[in-house]
């Protein structure tokens, strides 16, 4: 497949659009076969593990195919949406068809707003990224995720400083609430210390834009659709921002960075996240199933991530991984076994 096989990013944004022109169970297509089939198919596939040679990663990483597939899934993003607020606005609709329309939005507001804007807001230096980093994560609430992962997660991940690295024991849920509420409150932290250093007003702190920016972007709904659709596109963002929630909270858990006598922690390595080399988590997520060579180098392109044979290895897919996240008497038990084989 080469580098094609990235045109799977766009694989739920159709499968939402199919959700959305359909009714009754087929209204529940998208869910069905991302929620079921792909965690399913990606078991039962070879687990890809290759890594590019020197010469093709620079031939990738000057190659402009790859920036193309991350530019034009932000019009594509926000066509899903426009979609989806005019199907939603149909007065005949019935509640279990909504219900489906939610869910599948939430999920394309996940995997590809959230996703999409975490792999752009890397391109720290590069202010075209960084906009349409602004303009995905805008749609799931989350203007201020780039400050606290890159100058927060990066910097404090495996540690009980960083909110969004899971501990052993920890009920999603719960974790899931700490790291959000949380972690939105640290930010403002994080931004007002960079002024400080930058000798600027508090009045210019990043986060009054970045909370300012999303809820106007809710308004407009509001202003254009009505107060119940504002109400629903809403819900739909609470259930993306919960698997970006799940995504952190199994891609750390249990893995913990050894605490020096002077109170720092050790340096980041590839034993400090959990790593899967499933092909169609790779595929559908910009290659973030390969968590520890993300970490070593945050800005390292998606296409050029490479497989470590140190890293800890998921028991399953990262689809799969997702699913478990929300069931904690199953996940913790699976996860127990993998952090004893890895010495957590």
């Amino acid at each position: 497949m080469g580098k094609l096989k990235y045109f799977g990013v766009y694989f739920t944004p159709i499968l939402a659009l199919i959700s959305f022109y359909s009714t009754g169970i087929y209204a529940y297509a998208g869910m069905i076969v991302l929620y079921l089939f792909i965690p399913l198919l990606e078991n039962q596939i070879p687990k890809d593990s290759y890594n590019l040679n020197k010469t093709e990663k620079a031939l990738a990483k000057s190659d402009w195919f790859y920036d193309v597939v991350l530019y034009l899934l932000v019009p594509t993003h926000l066509f899903v949406i426009y979609v989806f607020l005019h199907t939603i606005s149909n007065p005949e609709i019935t509640n279990t068809d909504l219900i489906a329309y939610v869910l599948m939005m939430g999920t394309v507001l996940g995997v590809n707003g959230i996703n999409g804007g975490h792999e752009l807001g890397h391109k720290i230096g590069e202010p075209f990224k960084l906009f349409m980093a602004h303009v995905l994560l805008t749609t799931s609430f989350q203007n201020h995720f780039m400050t606290y992962h890159n100058s927060g997660h990066h910097r404090d991940v495996a540690t009980p400083h960083d909110l969004t690295s899971a501990k052993k024991g920890d009920i999603f849920y719960l974790f899931a609430i700490r790291s959000q509420i949380g972690g939105y409150f640290k930010t403002w932290r994080l931004e007002a210390e960079k002024s400080k250093k930058m000798g600027r007003s508090p009045l210019l702190n990043p986060m009054i834009l970045f909370t300012i920016i999303p809820w106007s972007f809710i308004l407009l709904i509001y202003i254009f659709f009505g107060f119940k659709i504002a109400g629903l596109y809403f819900a739909a963002a609470v259930f993306g921002i919960s698997i970006l929630e799940a995504q952190n909270y199994f891609s750390h858990y249990g893995l913990r960075r050894k605490q020096r006598e002077n109170g720092t922690y050790e340096n980041v390595k590839v034993i400090h996240s959990w790593n899967s080399d499933h092909l169609l988590g790779r595929i559908l997520l910009f290659e973030l199933t390969r968590h520890s060579d993300h970490h070593f180098m945050g800005s390292k392109p998606y296409q050029v991530l490479e497989s470590r044979e140190e890293s800890p290895m998921l028991p399953y897919g990262y689809p799969a991984m997702l699913i478990l996240s929300y069931f904690p008497f199953l996940f913790i038990p699976i996860m127990e076994k993998e952090l004893k084989k890895q010495g957590f």
